[in-house]
């Protein structure tokens, strides 16, 4: 972010406010500078499931790819699987999570949907009773047989 010691002009020439860019200079050459700053997303996104189907009662671990899978340190990242919310998962990394299926699951199809809750700082100790917000992924089907 540009700050008030340095000279701003538009190396372009004059423009409308509303279209001003704000460059800073720094050594001789201008360089462009947000007004803005913008946080990255924390909504997570399913890239696809390692299966996307089981039989009831048995055992099964879902390996799911995607993006945006919050680390503990940062938050919370969890799955809900149709009524079964808030399953707890295996971190590995921003990319890849596993979650197993409930034993208790009937015969039927289930919407799988990765929840990030975001500790709102990136300073997590500082801020452990921040409740969050809840970013929710797309959904994908997952059946069970």
């Amino acid at each position: 972010m540009c700050t008030r010691d340095v000279s701003y002009q538009n190396p372009s020439g004059n423009v409308p406010i509303t279209n001003l860019i704000i460059y800073k200079k720094v050594n001789n050459i201008f360089t462009g500078c947000k007004n803005r700053q913008m946080y990255p997303s924390f909504a997570p996104t399913i890239n696809g499931l390692s299966t996307t189907s089981s039989i009831a009662g048995n055992y099964s671990i879902v390996y799911i790819s995607g993006t945006n899978f919050l680390p503990p340190c940062y938050g919370t990242t969890y799955v809900s699987f149709g009524t079964f919310k808030e399953l707890p998962i295996t971190f590995y990394s921003s990319t890849s999570i596993s979650f197993i299926v409930p034993l208790n699951a009937t015969a039927g199809s289930y919407n799988v949907q990765v929840i990030n809750i975001y500790n709102g700082n990136f300073s997590p100790s500082v801020n452990q009773s921040y409740p969050g917000i809840p970013n929710y992924s797309n959904s994908i089907t997952y059946t069970i047989t």
